[in-house]
């Protein structure tokens, strides 16, 4: 279960977080910034609720001393209706995202989902592997299809034109996308993420414009958007393939002439965002099936940049496996110091169709599973390294006598559960993986009777 810690100086608003949250996560409280960074030494963390406004340490000094520490934990902060202004200077500072008082309950819970979400994402991608990383250091591999990769991203680096990055799920397009933005001239204002199949589709234009207060039903406040919360920086916006066509017009408006209109507001707002796109879809298909604007494909479309999976990379696979060893071995308490070379030419055979975070994940795995081995061996990878396709073990005749809707029911059934168990039943990410929306799996889920498994 994930950790949230709650930070606020009123009894009763931790109170409210312990209520709302605590059946879906493990809430920890601190009624004070010392205490919360105690807390912090001694407990690991998934996501910070941080009030703004508090006696003794204030929520923007613990913020600092969060970012200075180099703890990665995401934040949410916390302020009143008139500290809205802070709490975007908060989020320019490292904040994921902010919270008006009094907190609306579905509001907030979808902002803890989504913070989440995007955390388990950028961990296994290893986004920001170490301190002061710059440029493109955080890419592991030398093959020649990345280093052309990495080429066109150095130029894309130096200037400020809009990056449309494209990949299957799991290559890395967000690690790449940082990496832009962090060795560019940009690169000391904030890069703010958006990923646009996390977001309620009703909600998309609120999060990225923002919105008056009344402008519908639930928006009790005033809120600004991560286009104008990126001003000076990079909005990134991930799958951007998933965006609804009203809020592609909108967006569209922006890259234009750098304008646009909170919802329910009549007065433009400028900024300069420097934009960098990614989507694992075929956008010149979603344009022909009318679900993406062939206007806004063409201006985001200015330096394209492919991110090649993991199959034509084969030779990075060594390096990759290295890397994940040093990186989870301390964290399982495994005692492996490498993999021995008939291993590393298993794995290098695989297809690996989740590319670099279905590795990540098996080598998580099998460190996990065999931490008292000083070396992986082939026999250690067993059920790790190959998958078994639907049909492997009787081939065409598993489906005979069946309807092609039994048949095509009894496939997705397959690939969904496939897909669930590679991303720990993590129903975004699994939707990323086979290529669809949240809402698009959830429905066949429902259709299929598949559920996740208990806690």
């Amino acid at each position: 279960m994930q950790t949230i810690l709650a930070i606020d100086d009123e009894p009763s608003v931790r109170a409210s977080y312990d209520l709302i949250l605590s059946g879906s996560y493990r809430v920890i409280q601190a009624e004070d910034g010392k205490t919360a960074l105690r807390l912090l030494d001694t407990n690991h963390v998934d996501l910070i609720i941080l009030d703004l406004i508090m006696p003794g340490l204030p929520g923007m000094e613990v913020l600092e001393q969060i970012t200075a520490r180099s703890i990665r934990t995401p934040v949410v902060v916390v302020t009143a209706h008139k500290g809205v202004d802070t709490a975007v200077k908060a989020m320019k500072r490292g904040a994921r995202d902010y919270i008006l008082k009094p907190f609306d309950v579905d509001e907030l819970t979808i902002i803890v989902q989504r913070a989440l979400t995007e955390r388990r994402h950028e961990e296994a991608l290893n986004v920001l592997r170490e301190d002061g990383v710059r440029g493109f250091e955080a890419i592991v591999g030398d093959s020649p299809a990345l280093t052309h990769t990495l080429e066109l991203a150095r130029k894309a680096m130096r200037v400020d034109s809009t990056v449309l990055i494209t990949g299957e799920s799991g290559t890395g397009k967000d690690l790449l996308a940082r990496c832009i933005h962090s060795g560019g001239p940009r690169a000391a204002e904030a890069f703010v993420p958006v990923s646009c199949c996390a977001i309620p589709e009703h909600l998309v234009e609120s999060e990225l414009f923002g919105h008056e207060r009344g402008a519908f039903t639930g928006a009790f406040e005033h809120r600004t958007g991560k286009v104008q919360v990126a001003d000076g920086g990079t909005l990134f916006l991930d799958e951007i393939g998933e965006m609804p066509l009203e809020a592609q017009g909108k967006l569209l408006r922006v890259l234009q002439d750098g304008q646009f209109y909170p919802v329910g507001s009549s007065k433009a707002i400028g900024t300069d965002v420097r934009f960098i796109c990614a989507t694992n879809r075929n956008l010149l298909e979603r344009i022909k099936q009318g679900g993406f604007r062939e206007d806004l494909y063409y201006r985001i479309n200015v330096i394209p940049i492919e991110m090649p999976p993991l199959r034509r990379r084969r030779e990075d696979i060594p390096l990759l496996v290295a890397h994940f060893l040093q990186k989870h071995a301390p964290r399982v308490n495994a005692r492996a110091t490498r993999f021995t070379a008939d291993a590393l030419a298993q794995l290098a055979s695989h297809e690996w169709p989740g590319n670099v975070r279905e590795l990540e994940n098996a080598i998580e795995r099998v460190l996990v599973h065999h931490s008292d081995k000083t070396a992986i061996d082939v026999t250690h990878l067993e059920g790790l390294a190959h998958i078994q396709e639907p049909g492997a073990s009787g081939g065409i005749a598993e489906f005979e006598g069946l309807s092609i809707d039994e048949a095509t029911a009894r496939l997705e059934r397959h690939l969904i559960l496939r897909a669930l168990e590679r991303s720990n039943y993590v129903q975004s990410r699994a939707a990323e993986i086979l290529g669809t929306t949240r809402r698009v799996l959830k429905y066949k889920m429902d259709n299929l009777g598949i559920e996740p498994p208990p806690e």
